[in-house]
């Protein structure tokens, strides 16, 4: 055989082999290249020229996706494919889709799981220049949806931040031709092979998935992991106190994609990272590092006789707190009851009460554990730290505080409300309440006499519940603060606002009659926390009306916080008209039996797990009415699957 027909042949074989693929070997779940949970989906993803890391530009003649072969994906079959070149390598925003204009169609048809491998043959190849990044863009036009275990199962690899852009509904099918307004960002992007292309013989710069750039809190025993980049068979890593410093690790060759310094490391120490690829053709270089800083020694205040004094401040701005972490602290053997969570990483702090109340806040609240959560816990003892009484406990991060004896000292433990790997750090802070609104009681509302009216009220947080909630309207409410005006025959728009980070959430009502007996006009409960309330009134002329601005809650005594009031007069225009918020309650809390649910034609399914998360039942297409009777009494996660694409999770408590 001649060299010219030999290098012909090898040529190609290349050519008939060559494919890259990203992310192998990663069995995540999410949302890319689609959605299979929802009814219909568009994702757009960016693949960089550097992660492709193609030996030439090339024709790409099809992809592949990847899942588990047990799945189904029956009901999420209808594809529309489009491929297209960009300098963005990430998406700026939740709306920065890339315009149908920049991409072409590849593939328009119905897809099959074979044996877990999802592929798509291109009827004309599509031209890489090798130079620009890609863009990946699939539309699911299918109107139904596979549960698969309640989740997605298209295969995902940790990407660079916001390099996915994907919206996902049960109900509208989005047009790439004008995307939906406003999607969801991912740091994932779906294991892709495209096929056609040659890799680079020399493998490009591994993607650090832990840590992130710039992370602090990292534990002293720490496993770093990154993608696997195409053509790679092993890895050098290189850690030091220095930026381009080898004094920790100095290019430890390793042959998976994760590693484990042999020493803990310093706490509170900034390291940099770095990790080349090594191929058959050489290594990457040009690799960048990752700074992280590692977590604090364990905290000075693990127990309760060395809690930490906090100063108590002569209002509610919180101008001075205390700063501290639960990760690397110890439970103290206290068990939390009639407290709820795990008090395995608390701290300690105490304070002398100035006041008969004071208020309780963690502030700037961060996940610094392995596991996501920022969902801190406190408790208040009066005592001693050998005779501990508990008189207070919140789960929301804030919380006032009464019945305090004036010259005290009390105790406050922190902890995050689940075990092993969940840990936060945070601010702690002690305020002192104003007095009792004048607007505390109905009979001393305040009169609204001429319009546009507006009145900040920032001592709500201090109003009362006076005789119970307000029952009038079917919808109840915690009573408030009140304000009142007389009616002309015009159409009133009071509309409530809060401060920038505020959580409160509130609820507008409007009643008629008298204090002592109101009748209910109307009530509106449809923000956000920390949203907008707006409620139009058509008025009688000389009629007196009352508003009552409280939290929403007609189970619990809630406190209210700090916003504003507007009312004007005339028809509000449909661009004041805000939308239906998506966030549902569930009532009562606690129940005896039965929950309902606020608006349960958008709940998908609803999954019931116990506090260690171990699920114990899922309800599909729930009604109003929920029966739980046959769970026993005691803590409960119940996840609330939404058709939007969103999950709620609310603690209930079975009595």
């Amino acid at each position: 055989m001649t060299k010219f027909l030999l290098s012909c042949l090898m040529l190609l074989s290349m050519m008939l082999h060559a494919q890259i693929t990203l992310g192998a070997g990663s069995t995540n779940v999410g949302t890319a290249p689609i959605s299979t949970y929802y009814g219909y989906s568009y994702t757009q993803q960016i693949f960089t020229k550097q992660e492709i890391n193609a030996s030439a530009a090339g024709n790409i003649t099809g992809l592949k996706f990847y899942l588990d072969p047990a799945m189904s994906i029956a009901s999420s079959s209808q594809w529309v494919v489009y491929l297209g070149q960009t300098s963005k390598t990430t998406f700026a925003s939740d709306s920065d889709w890339i315009p149908l204009s920049q991409m072409t169609q590849v593939f328009s048809g119905t897809v099959t799981n074979n044996n877990g491998v999802i592929e798509i043959t291109f009827s004309a190849p599509f031209p890489y220049d090798n130079v620009a990044n890609l863009v990946v863009a699939a539309e699911e036009n299918s109107s139904g949806y596979d549960s698969n275990d309640f989740d997605e199962v298209m295969y995902v690899y940790p990407g660079a931040a916001n390099s996915t852009l994907n919206y996902k509904d049960d109900y509208n099918d989005p047009d790439p031709a004008s995307p939906p307004a406003t999607g969801d960002l991912k740091n994932y992007k779906s294991v892709t092979t495209f096929e056609g292309l040659v890799p680079n013989p020399i493998p490009g710069c591994p993607l650090v998935s832990y840590p992130s750039n710039n992370s602090t809190f990292i534990p002293l025993t720490p496993t770093f992991t990154w993608g696997n980049p195409p053509g790679a068979t092993g890895y050098k890593v290189s850690l030091g106190t220095t930026s381009g410093g080898t004094d920790v690790a100095n290019q430890v060759a390793v042959t998976t994609n994760s590693f484990t310094p042999a020493a803990p490391l310093a706490p509170n120490t900034t390291l940099y990272l770095k990790v080349v690829a090594v191929g058959t053709g050489g290594e990457s270089s040009g690799c960048s590092e990752i700074m992280f800083t590692t977590a604090p020694p364990p905290p000075a205040n693990d127990e309760c006789a060395t809690a930490i004094t906090l100063p108590v401040n002569p209002d509610l701005n919180c101008s001075t707190v205390t700063a501290g972490y639960t990760i690397g602290a110890t439970d103290s053997g206290l068990v939390p009851d009639p407290c709820y969570g795990n008090p395995d990483d608390d701290v300690w702090f105490k304070f002398v009460a100035t006041a008969t109340n004071h208020k309780i806040s963690l502030l700037n609240i961060q996940s610094v554990g392995t596991s996501t959560s920022d969902d801190t816990y406190f408790q208040v003892f009066s005592g001693g730290c050998g005779a501990l009484s508990s008189i207070f406990c919140s789960d929301p991060a804030s919380g006032i505080v009464t019945g305090l004896t004036v010259g005290e000292t009390y105790w406050v433990r922190v902890y995050s409300y689940y075990g092993p790997g969940s840990n936060q750090s945070f601010d702690i802070c002690v305020g002192t309440l104003p007095s009792t609104p004048a607007n505390d009681d109905c009979s001393g509302a305040l009169v609204a006499a001429t319009f546009p009216y507006t009145f900040t009220q920032n001592d709500a947080e201090v109003d009362t519940n006076n005789a119970g909630n307000i029952t009038a309207c079917t919808d109840g409410m915690n009573d408030g603060t009140w304000f009142t005006f007389v009616g002309d025959g015009d159409t009133f728009n009071i509309t409530v606002t809060m401060p920038a980070g505020s959580s409160f959430d509130p609820q507008i009502g409007v009643f008629s009659g008298t204090c002592s007996a109101l009748s209910c006009e109307d009530t509106e409960d449809s923000g956000y926390a920390g949203g907008t309330e707006t409620i139009s009134i058509p008025t009688l002329s000389g009629n007196t009306y009352y508003v009552n601005v409280g939290h929403y809650s007609d189970s619990f005594d809630y406190p209210e916080e700090a916003f504003t009031i507007d009312i004007t007069k005339g028809v509000l225009g449909t661009s004041d008209v805000k939308a239906e918020k998506k966030n549902i309650k569930l009532y009562p809390n606690p129940f005896t039996d039965v929950v309902n649910i606020t608006d349960a034609a958008n709940v998908k399914s609803i999954v019931v797990s116990d506090i260690s998360g171990r699920q114990l039942r899922v309800i599909d297409n729930p009604a109003t009415s929920v029966h739980l009777g046959e769970l026993k009494q005691g803590l409960y996660l119940l996840t609330l699957v939404m058709k939007d694409g969103s999950k709620q999770t609310i603690k209930t408590i079975k009595k």
